[in-house]
C-alpha cells in the first residue's frame, strides 16, 4: 500500500525491522520484534518471513530472526563504491579549519604509512604535506598510530624488516620502549609526535575504522606548535579524534560494533 505521500508502507516497516535488529545485537523472537516494533504479530511475522526468504533475514536455531548475510553483500558494495578521497574531504577540511594546522589522511602500505590526501590551513606557516612519500612507521604519529591497532607479531615482524632509524635526537629507537608507547595509544585513542621525524614539527593521528570495526586509515593534524601541552595542540588532539570518528561513522562503523 502507497500513502498519500508515495511512501510503501511495507517496505516502511520492514526496514524498521532491520533497524530494531541492527540495535539489538542478538537475535529477537517474533513476539519481541512485534513487541518493539508495536505492529501486529501477523503482520510482523509477515515481514519477518518475506525479509528471511529474500536473505535480509535469517533465522536462528531457536526461532530467532537476525539480520542476515544479503545485508553484507550490500554493505561491501557500498564499501566499493566509496572514493575515500572524495569521502573524506570534507573532515580534512573542516580539522584544518578548525586547528589552524594542516590535516593528512594516510594508510599502511607494507612497511609504511602513506599518505594520499591532505587539506592546507589559511593560516600559521604552511607545510606542504608529504602526499605519496613513505613514512617511517616507528616515529610518525600516523606510523605509531597504525602500529599500535596491529597484532605484536606483526608490528615485531614490521619493525625488524624496517630499522628503526634515528631522525632527531627525540626519536625512539628501542624497541621495547616504542611497544609501552604502541600500549598507550591503543588506551588513549589517538598517537602523538613530539619532534621525532622532523625537528620542530608535532602532530596528533586518530584512527579511522571500516564498518568491519578495522583501522583503515590515519586521520593527522600537523603543525610548527610549541609543545604537545600547549592549548592548541591540545585542541588540535581533540578536534582530530573526533572527526577521524565522523570519518569512521561515514565509513560505516559504529561504536556498537564493539
Amino acid at each position: 500500500m502507497i500513502d498519500e505521500k508515495g511512501k510503501v508502507k511495507s517496505l516502511s516497516k520492514a526496514i524498521d525491522l532491520m533497524d530494531i535488529l541492527c540495535t539489538a545485537r542478538r537475535g529477537l523472537s517474533l513476539s519481541e520484534l512485534s513487541e518493539r516494533s508495536g505492529y501486529p504479530k501477523s503482520t510482523t511475522h509477515a515481514l519477518a518471513s518475506t525479509l528471511r526468504d529474500r536473505g535480509l533475514l535469517r533465522q536462528l536455531q531457536n526461532g530467532d530472526y537476525a539480520l542476515g548475510l544479503r545485508l553484507f553483500e550490500y554493505g561491501s558494495a557500498v564499501s566499493r563504491g566509496f572514493d575515500i578521497s572524495e569521502l573524506s574531504r570534507p573532515y580534512l577540511e573542516s580539522l584544518s579549519s578548525l586547528t589552524g594546522a594542516n590535516s593528512v589522511i594516510s594508510l599502511l602500505d607494507g612497511e609504511s604509512a602513506v599518505s594520499f590526501d591532505y587539506a592546507v590551513s589559511s593560516s600559521g606557516v604552511q607545510i606542504l604535506p608529504e602526499i605519496g612519500v613513505r613514512l617511517p612507521l616507528h616515529c610518525t604519529s600516523q606510523g605509531k598510530l597504525m602500529l599500535a591497532y596491529l597484532p605484536q607479531s606483526r608490528v615485531l615482524s614490521l619493525l625488524r624488516r624496517q630499522p628503526m632509524r634515528q631522525y632527531t635526537r627525540h626519536t625512539i629507537t628501542d624497541i621495547e620502549a616504542l611497544k609501552s608507547q604502541l600500549s598507550d595509544i591503543c588506551q588513549k585513542g589517538y598517537a602523538v609526535e613530539d619532534g621525532e621525524y622532523k625537528v620542530g614539527l608535532r602532530s596528533v593521528s586518530a584512527p579511522v575504522f571500516d564498518a568491519n570495526g578495522e583501522l583503515k586509515y590515519a586521520l593527522t593534524t600537523i603543525g610548527f606548535f610549541r609543545r604537545v601541552s600547549a592549548d592548541d595542540f591540545v585542541n588540535a588532539v581533540k578536534v582530530t579524534v573526533d572527526q577521524a570518528k565522523m570519518l569512521s561513522n561515514a565509513l560505516g562503523f559504529s561504536d556498537k560494533n564493539g
